[in-house]
């Protein structure tokens, strides 16, 4: 039996309180970082085995058309373990200027039956 709602958003609120870094990046490794930093997420709790990330927007600089196809998460500002990905929509590049903006974060949780 999987996990219902309840037990999903337990193990995300729990996660919550973990330090995530976010970078935008081109793909889904580490190594694909286009960002010039990584921001510190912080998190609202969770509801319908979603969590949300507080203080958006995150505003990223890069270099100009830069890839912006993936948020990347890792547990420092730089080096640390690299966490995972998820897929970015709306725009796929960093502007003319260098920047991009993330306007909203959110992560869902499933179980598996």
């Amino acid at each position: 039996m999987g996990l219902n709602t309840a037990g999903i958003n337990a193990l995300l609120d729990a996660g919550r309180t973990a330090t995530l870094w976010v970078a935008v990046g081109s793909g889904t490794a580490a190594g694909d970082q286009t960002s010039s930093q990584r921001i510190q997420a912080t998190w609202n709790p969770a509801s319908g085995a979603v969590v949300t990330a507080s203080g958006t927007p995150y505003q990223f600089t890069g270099s100009a058309a830069a890839g912006a196809t993936h948020v990347l998460f890792f547990s420092a500002s730089t080096a640390g373990t690299f966490y995972g990905f998820k897929a970015l929509t709306g725009d796929q590049a960093f502007n003319a200027a260098g920047e991009y903006e993330i306007t909203s974060l959110t992560i869902t949780g499933s179980s598996p039956t």
